[in-house]
């Protein structure tokens, strides 16, 4: 009877492996994106800037420069806010349902280098209007990666 056993054990095996064989499968490469990585182009962005007399000046060469230098200035802000954006904080302080104190601020935190003055205008009631432009390259594409 043992010969039995073992006769029908070893047909078993031997018929349930005849069924089995090796299938190759082939290596998936990963999908090629969609959108590939365009090159980075340069980019000229222009802002104009404006500045008022002050108050107080000595004499008008000296308020001149000072309304020229606030319009260089506001151009510079101006400019950033294109490239980086702007940063907005606010506090309001409420009482009895009534509003006390509301504050807003705007901040840029960054730098500008390489901006050139393209157009300057001396408005006849003192005013200064300032366009300035800079050109972003590779590195500027750096700093958000």
């Amino acid at each position: 009877m043992n010969k039995k056993i073992l006769f029908s054990v070893l047909l078993v095996a031997v018929l349930s492996l005849s069924g089995c064989y090796i299938i190759p499968v082939e290596e998936r490469k990963a999908p090629q994106p969609a959108n590939p990585v365009v090159a980075w182009q340069p980019v000229t962005i222009r802002a104009i800037g404006h500045g008022a007399p002050p108050a107080r000046s000595v004499n008008a060469a000296q308020a001149r420069i000072m309304t020229e230098r606030a319009a260089k200035m506001d151009a510079y802000r101006n400019l950033l806010e294109q490239a980086y954006g702007v940063n907005i904080s606010s506090r309001s302080y409420v009482r009895d349902f009534i509003l006390k104190n509301d504050s807003v601020k705007a901040r840029v935190d960054a730098y500008v280098r390489g901006a050139k003055v393209v157009h300057t205008i001396f408005h006849d009631d003192g005013g200064v209007e300032v366009e300035m432009e800079v050109t972003l390259r590779q590195d500027f594409r750096h700093i958000f990666n």
